[in-house]
């Protein structure tokens, strides 16, 4: 798939003091080392457990991002939509597994052609219409592999009840076209909980709620192959304590304000912020405050203001301005930055502002070595 690398392309390479100057903002920035920290630390910390990770493509929805993952040792890829199935399967990433339930016959189709182009492609389903919606599409000669999704508390999706997860998995189980895996069974709403004990408590309730389902369907011989869920944000007690044969994490490769707040991991978080906006200082009119090329759609706006990383001086703070613009309020007797002096935010939560823009830009020791497409964003 190609896709416009931008107008930064050409800055690719060139010395740090070039980047500063002529960066076109925002721009959304990783910061190269600590990503790949990130990355192999997941994969250690998985490794060393002796389970297995197949982290969410919705945190970045990037195909070259995706692959890097599998080469660490993902077995493959969650995919919230449709879009991120179709663009990396596009790419030919394996092991991609779709966990929102779709029912539409047409969006079904377009799943079911992905996974003509993706080994080992799995969908979840929580409903009889779902199962034979995908029945209709699906060939048995290329069977799509299904998890029943399971109600962790959320209250978005998933069965509730462990009788119809048994004949749900019964009438996939008789379905030539499609392939009985195991369950999804994630508890998103649970990932934030502050403190470790606290949040250990939460999902403990959850993990007695799911062995009703799993001692169900075992007595009904629908025992299953993969129990997949858990996330960053209990990424620590999933490893060490439940059920799952696989877990999810998306954001452990970007970190936001949202995972700063969060007691991840005893002794603090395995990983480090990696992602951050790039803007520029574009008026310095108002006594109390510069103003930035970065606002409502550039940085998320679902947990509050952006973080300040680099530029601002302590104290300051960010305010949104609007669509296009913020603020940083400067705290009293410190020094302004100029204008075009560039400052980097921390976003408020990671997955919907790489959502906002078309690619990453790839920072190493102030240069930009690389642009990667975010080629599964929107639709």
């Amino acid at each position: 798939m190609m896709t416009s690398l931008g107008p930064n392309r050409h800055l690719i390479g060139r010395a740090p003091d070039l980047v500063a100057r002529e960066l076109a903002t925002p721009a959304l920035v990783i910061d190269l080392d600590a990503f790949q920290a990130n990355l192999a630390k997941m994969a250690d910390l998985v490794g060393s457990a002796g389970g297995k990770v197949r982290p969410h493509a919705k945190a970045h929805k990037s195909s070259l991002i995706g692959r890097r993952q599998i080469e660490a040792g993902a077995v493959g890829l969650c995919c919230a939509t449709v879009r991120e199935a179709e663009v990396l399967a596009e790419a030919g990433l394996p092991g991609l597994l779709v966990t929102t339930p779709v029912v539409t016959p047409s969006m079904v189709a377009r799943l079911v052609a992905a996974a003509e182009k993706a080994d080992d492609f799995m969908v979840v389903v929580d409903s009889l219409t779902g199962v034979e919606t995908l029945a209709e599409h699906a060939r048995v000669s290329r069977p799509v592999g299904v998890l029943v999704d399971i109600d962790m508390g959320l209250g978005r999706d998933g069965l509730v009840d462990p009788a119809e997860a048994v004949a749900l998995a019964r009438r996939i189980d008789e379905l030539p076209q499609l392939a009985y895996r195991g369950v999804q069974a994630y508890y998103g709403h649970l990932q934030h909980v502050k403190t470790l004990a606290d949040r250990h408590a939460k999902i403990a309730e959850q993990w007695e709620n799911l062995a009703r389902f799993l001692e169900t369907l075992g007595a009904a011989g629908l025992a299953p192959e993969i129990i997949s869920g858990g996330g960053t944000g209990t990424h620590h007690l999933d490893l060490a304590h439940g059920p799952f044969t696989e877990i999810q994490p998306g954001s452990y490769l970007f970190m936001d304000k949202q995972y700063g707040e969060v007691e991840i991991a005893p002794g603090g978080s395995p990983f480090a912020t990696s992602l951050t906006v790039a803007a520029r200082v574009v008026s310095i009119a108002q006594p109390d405050r510069v103003i930035i090329d970065a606002g409502s759609k550039a940085v998320s706006t679902d947990y509050g203001p952006a973080l300040l990383a680099k530029g601002a001086p302590d104290g300051a703070t960010y305010q949104f301005m609007g669509d296009e613009h913020g603020a940083i309020r400067m705290p009293e007797g410190a020094n302004r930055p100029p204008l075009g002096a560039i400052i980097e935010l921390v976003a408020p939560h990671c997955d919907p502002t790489a959502n906002l823009h078309d690619r990453f830009h790839v920072i190493q020791g102030g240069r930009l070595v690389d642009i990667w497409p975010i080629e599964a964003r929107g639709y």
